[in-house]
């Protein structure tokens, strides 16, 4: 139930993946992107109207994953070049001073979560870095937190969007981050053809904000990290966590 909220809440985010910009000017590129963008989103509409209902949700989204394919595979030029006006667009992020920071947990190489389909690249999310780094955190945390924490983090994310701010805009291993109030989310990037994946996600608090549990993980490499207490340097006892993480279930992306 805790992932299929999560892969639905994913979703509901498909059209702020879009890469729409909504300041000023559109580019050309942007606006051939959106119009190719119509596309597919028309034609999965038609598809799905009077089917759906007797779809279980990851079909929906494997349907979702194939038309994706057939409508913008033939324009990879096009994604290279608006992906590149995505992360030009992103604000710069403000440098961490590590010494102020403890790394609560850390995961690498997020995998899906178990509602997704198996074998199949959800490019309508992952085409974006920006999209990627949202998915791949959403997962992450669910993994992570327990489900008291994940729901107030929902309701306060949802009450205030948050912002995603560029690291590192190789368009080849970009670096992303969210703030959320003094805590920050660091997530690296690599792309692969048309489509990005996330190779590490980190989670760092103010040391001046004291010390913090975190259940430990065991078994799952893409959650793996257990969190030092920042003041004894020791792993703690497993206990709720007890300060909510962010997940942005209406980020505004800057592409």
């Amino acid at each position: 139930m805790r992932h299929a909220v999560l892969f639905a809440m994913v979703a509901a985010l498909a059209m702020v993946a879009v890469g729409c910009s909504g300041e000023g000017e559109k580019s050309a590129t942007e606006k051939e992107f959106q119009g190719l963008y119509k596309t597919y989103s028309t034609r999965f509409h038609e598809k799905m109207v009077g089917t759906a209902e007797n779809m279980k949700p990851v079909q929906v989204t494997a349907e979702a994953a194939r038309i994706w394919d057939e409508t913008f595979a033939s324009h990879p030029a096009l994604i290279d070049k608006r992906v590149a006006e995505i992360l030009k667009n992103l604000d710069d992020a403000t440098p961490v001073d590590k010494e102020l920071y403890v790394e609560i947990a850390s995961g690498s190489r997020v995998d899906p979560t178990e509602d997704q389909p198996k074998g199949i690249i959800l490019k309508q999310f992952l085409w974006s870095p920006v999209g990627a780094a949202q998915m791949g955190l959403n997962n992450w945390l669910a993994r992570l937190l327990q489900p008291k924490s994940f729901g107030v983090r929902s309701v306060l994310t949802a009450n205030a969007g948050l912002f995603w701010e560029v690291v590192d805009r190789n368009i080849s291993k970009p670096k992303l981050q969210l703030r959320q109030g003094p805590m920050i989310y660091a997530v690296d990037l690599s792309r692969i053809d048309d489509y990005y994946q996330v190779d590490q996600v980190r989670w760092l608090r103010p040391k001046a904000m004291g010390p913090v549990a975190m259940p430990a993980t065991t078994g799952d490499t893409s959650t793996q990290g257990t969190a030092l207490d920042p003041k004894i340097g020791q792993s703690p006892v497993e206990r709720p966590v007890e300060t909510p993480a962010p997940t942005p279930p209406a980020e505004k992306p800057k592409g």
